[in-house]
């Protein structure tokens, strides 16, 4: 009885957390002075069924992109400021259910309050040996490219939120193209 319990308990308190947070992009009220928003971005050669964002420290996931299908997935969500890494991935292949954890060293990044933060696009590539299904993940800045794809989709909202790069290594790219709209 007691591993019913807590095996339900574990169920409310995991589908709690997964509750989707895809921001309103005409939404009025805007972010709270702890908040940022992360640009979300997923590059798969195959079928995911979700992959699980995490904070140092805590032992259930953040926020979890669930339904990613092979190329990519894009999702903008609030996140309160701080450091967050990309923790593992879940699929099925057959009838076996897998999930692959990450390095957090290569997927971490951090949010900046009241900024579109775009900390790299997660690539995620799998394939199956004689032993099992293998993965790799890496993370790759093509800010030139989501600045452009905002810009054109949601221009409301770079002139609202400044777009900072936010993955592990420093990009001056966005910040160079800023100061070269303002001499323009």
């Amino acid at each position: 009885m007691k591993l019913m319990t807590t095996c339900l308990i574990l169920l409310l308190a995991n589908s709690a957390f997964s509750k989707d947070k895809i921001i309103d992009f005409k939404q009025k009220k805007g972010l709270k002075a702890d908040e940022g928003l992360v640009i979300l971005m997923i590059n798969s050669n195959f079928r995911v069924s979700k992959v699980s964002l995490a904070k140092p420290g805590k032992i259930f996931p953040v926020y979890s992109m669930k339904k990613i299908y092979p190329g990519n997935q894009m999702k903008i969500i609030k996140l309160k400021a701080g450091t967050y890494f990309w923790k593992d991935e879940t699929g099925h292949s057959g009838n076996t259910t897998y999930t692959l954890k990450m390095d957090k060293d290569i997927t971490s990044f951090s949010v900046k309050p009241g900024k579109l933060n775009y900390p790299g696009t997660l690539h995620i590539k799998a394939w199956a040996g004689s032993n099992g299904l293998y993965g790799e993940h890496n993370m790759q800045n093509a800010s030139t490219s989501i600045l452009a794809y905002i810009k054109e989709k949601y221009p409301s909202l770079l002139e609202k939120y400044p777009l900072v790069y936010s993955g592990n290594n420093p990009d001056p790219f966005l910040e160079f193209n800023k100061e070269l709209n303002k001499k323009q």
